[in-house]
């Protein structure tokens, strides 16, 4: 189970997006996040609110 399956489950409603702040991401890793819709951010600074 996913991350996102799990917080849909345990708050009963589904995120509004999904994000991954971190300064190194192997490209392996930045593939599946591609596929499953999570965005990639290097520092916090980069994400716009929404």
């Amino acid at each position: 189970m996913y991350i996102f399956e799990f917080y849909k489950r345990r708050h009963g409603r589904q995120a509004s997006r999904l994000i991954v702040i971190s300064p190194m991401i192997d490209a392996r890793a930045a593939k599946l996040a591609e596929r499953l819709g999570i965005e990639i951010y290097g520092d916090s600074i980069e994400v716009e609110a929404l």
